[in-house]
């Protein structure tokens, strides 16, 4: 009869084996331990980062947490990271929430650092976004000594809106007190076309269809979307993603070669044959960019 042997060696193998694993990861190729900074992710791990931080901000209304985890992003201009990968997301799923979350907070730090007041608070921002990304070019501000005022003749003098009653033709409006200062823009009154200009300026390269939106107290109105027609396409773009010229601005690249249409999207009469038209500078030609100043009555 065959001698049986003690599974006792058995154990003692595994017993071996465990110590030599324990060595070799403890010892002999420990694994060091790195600490990471978020500025220091990938791309799209930071855009998830700042889509959770939007998130948090919507729930807790806590700016002042929020600006303090978009630091560690170490971004050279959080307002415009946050509006830019808005317009990403929005432009995948125009039911995007998180764009909107990301909108919302990119506004407020707006709010903050200028003291200019947002269109609607209410812990959200109900606001549309546009498709297209925000390309990071530099734009520069209009000039009034690069305007020139073309046709239709019936709105080439009319002044631009201001507050003061006196010098065009948008009635004094009447201011009632409410729960907060955000100017709004005046229910089911659509806005309409006060002015255009031709603005030449040679730096802004291509050319654009920009809109500048006001209410009937003068205040620049973000959210407002408008749609620009050609060749059987469209496009939409809408104003206050672009806080660094105004709450009320958005723009549109444009084809000087081709005529467009453009129209609000909340009604209004659409302005139709936009096309480009030549600057003179100093002997030199170039194409200048459309402005289109809308006014609420």
């Amino acid at each position: 009869m065959p001698e049986r042997k003690s599974p006792f060696y058995l154990l003692t193998g595994l017993l071996f084996g465990l110590i030599l694993g324990v060595v070799y990861a403890w010892v002999l190729t420990p694994q060091e331990a790195l600490e990471t900074q978020p500025s220091m992710l990938r791309s799209d791990f930071k855009d998830t980062y700042r889509e959770m931080i939007a998130r948090a901000y919507l729930y807790s209304n806590d700016l002042g947490r929020a600006k303090a985890r978009l630091a560690l992003l170490d971004d050279e201009d959080p307002v415009r990271e946050l509006a830019v990968q808005a317009q990403l997301s929005l432009g995948q799923d125009a039911e995007n929430r998180p764009a909107h979350a990301l909108a919302a907070l990119a506004a407020a730090l707006q709010e903050e650092s200028e003291g200019t007041p947002m269109a609607s608070v209410e812990g959200t921002l109900l606001m549309d976004i546009t498709r297209e990304a925000d390309s990071g070019e530099t734009t520069p501000e209009p000039t009034e000594g690069g305007a020139t005022p073309v046709e239709p003749a019936d709105t080439q003098n009319t002044p631009a809106p201001t507050r003061d009653a006196g010098t065009d033709n948008t009635p004094e409006p009447t201011t009632t007190p409410t729960a907060t200062a955000t100017p709004t823009a005046t229910l089911g009154a659509p806005f309409i076309l006060n002015d255009m200009q031709l603005e030449c300026n040679p730096a802004i390269d291509p050319p654009k269809i920009q809109i500048y939106v006001f209410d009937a107290a003068g205040e620049p109105v973000p959210g407002v979307a408008a749609l620009v027609f050609w060749e059987g396409q469209v496009d939409r773009f809408v104003t206050g993603l672009k806080p660094t010229f105004g709450l009320g601005y958005a723009d549109f690249e444009m084809d000087p070669l081709k005529t467009y249409t453009l129209r609000l999207e909340n009604g209004g009469d659409p302005i139709q044959s936009i096309t480009g038209r030549l600057c003179e500078d100093g002997g030199e030609s170039y194409y200048g960019s459309w402005r289109f100043n809308f006014v609420q009555p």
